[in-house]
Order: structure tokens, then sequence, then C-alpha cells
């Protein structure tokens, strides 16, 4: 009876440890202002929080209702009219209390402030969206108009075949304007990126940077059928691949953000242990800067490309969890052309090229990103690898690496001469094909009107057969001209606790929780 007494008593402490979830995150996120960052860091710590109008049904590329019930496109392609839904409520966290649902107003606020330059939040903050430039949003809608409390209209400019997709990016994520407006009155407009408030499935709680992130359950969350089953979500940032595999195996974290390789197999032989996986919508690439004077040369980005024994990478990196890039578009793609190959690795064909530009000696740096993504599990070891292809050409490359916010700062700044980078996409191919347009914030600075002009074609054709064939022309013009190297696509694997429950990989990386359990 003693025990029994005992049990009972400790049954409520064991169910409300249940209701927690844990995920070990693979970084600290530099904002909670989605509008305002293209991180994949970043936007998976405001995944909990926030909607879109239309989201993407998970594990899949198809299109659903989000915070828009239903939407209408007119016969000339130029006005989506948007029915919202109704009942929504906003998140109540500490500063701000809302007295209203979700209606029109909050979605004219979000799109206001991404699309004007000269709003107090803009200003706010140092520069425009860089989806808004690598998508073209700023000439592209006209006009966002309310048309009654439920109800809005987005008039373009142009017919935009990637424009419905895109309003499922993080970027787009809803605010609300009642925070906003209080936010003004205060003169704090810049507090937005502190104080997230949304109508998602969790809400923000707490946040000690490069530490921890606690969301508590949405009460109010609209999916009344897919109700959070964790009262507590916790983010445990672990940035250290080994790490995050090493606390996932003592269970002190049920699921973990991406590890490495190495880890996987350690983790693969533990029963307590199961993997989520899918074909990655993903690209890991090598950057040049093309503002520097040599890196500006074609024929310097083509012998630097073919002089890296990008299959060796693929066995010493990857292993099983990579193949070949040939393409700045993934392979899991509808418009990756599967007809493209990458150039042969051929280091005397590469020095040749590099004495005939009158380059060598060639000195430059070389970013290695200090984080493990899908697209590159172990950033450190490829540019070590990278280095030494090059040094057997006459090019000494000096590794530089930095905090992954500032890694990410200072490539935007262009400090970099060739950078390790990637792109976690969608099933929306203007999403990564935009990267490498003119203005946009892919480490290159590189800018061909031929290759914008194809985008622009491929955007306003309404058959996707049309489409796919604007966008292989662009994929060969840019594996020409190389701003680029595709190194891998990387296979996404989530570790997870085998006791969790309902969790699906994402094919564009994103985390959700809110139907997982224990």
């Amino acid at each position: 009876m003693k025990r029994l007494a005992a049990l009972l008593l400790a049954l409520p402490l064991m169910a409300q440890a249940d209701t927690t979830l844990r995920f070990c995150a693979a970084g600290s996120p530099k904002t909670f202002d989605p509008a305002m960052t293209d991180s994949g860091i970043d936007h998976v710590a405001h995944l909990p929080i926030f909607g879109t109008l239309v989201e993407i049904r998970r594990g899949t590329d198809q299109l659903i209702p989000g915070l828009a019930t239903s939407w209408s496109v007119s016969p000339d392609g130029l006005a989506y009219t948007f029915e919202l839904r109704r009942g929504v409520s906003w998140h109540s966290v500490d500063g701000f209390k809302p007295t209203r649902e979700f209606n029109a107003d909050d979605v004219l606020f979000t799109f206001g402030r991404l699309l004007s330059r000269d709003s107090a939040f803009a200003k706010a903050f140092p520069s425009v969206s860089p989806y808004v430039v690598s998508f073209g949003w700023e000439k592209l809608i006209r006009q966002v108009e309310k048309l009654g409390e439920h109800q809005v209209r987005f008039t373009l400019a142009e017919r935009d075949a990637s424009f419905l997709s895109a309003l499922s990016f993080a970027f787009t994520m809803i605010q609300s304007a009642e925070l906003g407006a209080q936010l003004l009155k205060a003169g704090t407009p810049q507090r937005i990126a502190q104080l997230p408030v949304g109508t998602g499935p969790f809400q923000f709680k707490s946040f000690r940077a490069d530490s921890v992130i606690r969301y508590v359950k949405h009460p109010g969350w609209w999916r009344q059928a897919e109700r959070p089953r964790a009262d507590q979500l916790v983010y445990a940032i672990t940035p250290d691949a080994s790490v995050r595999a090493q606390r996932l195996k003592r269970d002190e974290c049920d699921i973990a953000a991406p590890v490495g390789p190495a880890e996987l197999d350690m983790l693969k032989k533990d029963p307590a242990i199961k993997l989520a996986t899918a074909p990655g919508m993903n690209v890991g690439i090598l950057a040049y800067n093309t503002k520097r004077p040599a890196l500006s040369k074609v024929e310097v980005r083509q012998a630097l490309d073919m002089a890296i024994d990008k299959a060796a990478i693929l066995r010493a990196v990857y292993g099983e969890a990579g193949t070949l890039a040939t393409s700045p578009i993934p392979a899991a793609n509808w418009a990756h052309d599967a007809t493209l190959k990458a150039q042969p690795h051929d280091p005397a064909k590469a020095r040749a090229l590099l004495q005939k530009a009158g380059v060598l000696p060639l000195n430059i740096t070389l970013w290695a990103m200090p984080v493990v993504r899908n697209y590159n599990p172990n950033g450190q070891r490829m540019a070590q690898m990278i280095q030494s292809d090059w040094a057997k050409v006459g090019v000494t490359a000096r590794i530089v690496s930095y905090e992954w916010g500032e890694y990410l700062r200072r490539i935007d700044a262009g400090e970099h001469d060739a950078a390790l980078s990637g792109w976690n996409g969608d099933p929306e191919p203007a999403n990564t094909a935009g990267q490498l347009a003119c203005g946009a914030a892919s480490g290159t600075f590189w800018c061909n009107p031929a290759y914008d002009r194809l985008l622009a074609e491929a955007r306003q054709a309404l058959k996707q057969e049309d489409r796919k064939l604007l966008y292989a022309k662009a994929q060969r013009l840019a594996m020409q001209e190389l701003p680029w190297t595709p190194i891998a696509y990387g296979r996404l694997a989530v570790p997870q606790r085998a006791a969790v429950k309902g969790f699906v990989v994402d094919l564009d990386g994103g985390m959700y929780f809110d139907g997982v359990m224990k």
C-alpha cells in the first residue's frame, strides 16, 4: 500500500514531465522578427510562434489554407483575394495583451512593413527583408488592400506563378498590428524583434541567448483538431553536433537538430533512438565574392571549381547523407535540370586557366561554416580539403570562421573571398534560384541581367512545363558562370527518441512540434 501511495503521489509529476517536449537546437536565434532574417536557425525558432496565410502540408509540396481559408485569382493573374480565418486568437505575453482577434489589419501591417522602406519599423532595422529583395516584391506588389474585416486583396504589377507559394515562407509570418501600434506609441518599434507575438501553436515565454528558449502551449490555437500535444516546448541551444547526439542518447532532449554522418552512425546503433528521414530540398555551396578582381573573372571561378575534388568531399564529409550537386536548384525540386553535369575534377586544366588569367600566385580567404547543416555536415573539414586541392594548383587559401550569426553578417557585408554556405529550399524554385538574382544575399554579389530575365519569365509562365524549361536555362547559365560552386545535396535525417510520435520531416528542413507527443 505504501508503494502504491508513493506511485500515486508521483503520477502528477510524471505527467507534467511528459508534457514537456525538448528540442536540442543547432544555434541561438539573432532575432525573433521573421521579416528581417534569412537564417534557418532563426526561422526554426519562429515556427512555433507564428502562422502564414498559406501553408505547405507537412512532408509534401502541397499548398493548403493557413490563416487564409481560401483564395481566388483574377483571370489576368494579377489580383489575389484571400478570405481570412475567423476566430483566431493572438498570444498573450509579458508586455502585450491583445484586445481583439486576427483580422485584415494584421495582414496590412505585416506586408506594409515588408514592402515600405519608409515605415518606422523599416527604419528601425538596417536593411529590407532579404526575401523581399530576392523575390522582387517591392516592384511586384502594387497594393495590399482591406476589402472587409476578413478579406484582403493583393494586386501585382505582373503575373507571378511563385507568389502564392511564397506566402507560405517564414518571412511572411503574420504579426500583430495591435502590437505594432503599441510599440510605435512607445517609440520602440525595434522591440518587435524581441517581443514575438503570433497566432501559432506555442507562445513565447523566455529566451537566454546561447542557452535556452521556452515556449508554452497556446490554448487558443485555431487548429482545434490539432492542438499541441505538449504543454511546454524547450529549445536547448546546442551548437556542437556531437554534443547534441550525446544529449539525445542521455535522454536530455527528445528531438535533435541534424547531426553529422559520424554522429548518425553512432545513433543508429542505439535502440532508444530513431531517425526521421526525407530527401533534402537543399544545396551546399561555395560562394565566390565577385567584387574581388580575381574572382570577378569567370575563368578563375571555373578553375577554382574544377580544382575541387568533390567526390572525395562527398566520401569524407557526407558519407551516405549526400549526393553530388550539379545545379544550384536541389535535385528534389521539380525544376531541377537532371541533364546538367558537374565539371570534372581536373587540376592540370585548372592551373592552366589560372595562369592564362594572370592571377597566379593567388592568395584568398576561404570561410568555413561553423555549424552543422544537412547541406554541409562539417564546414571545417570541407574547407581543409578545398584548401589542399587549391594548393595543388597554386592557390593559397587562409581558412576563416566566425560564430554563425557573425559569419552570415560578414558575408552579407562582402568581407569574404570564398565562403562555404548553403540553402534549404522548398517546392517553389523561384526561392532558391532567386538567391542568385541581382541584389540577393547570396554571398556572390553576382548580377547577370540575362539570368534575372529568365527568372522573371519563369515566374510569369503559368504552365509548370514552361517554367521548368526557363529554369533549366537559368541553371545552365549559373553553371557556366559559377558564382556558386554547388557541392552536394544533403539528405535530411532528424534523430529523435524512439518514444516520440508524430514528428514529420519537412522537405525544407523546417521543424514543427505542434503534433508531436511522447
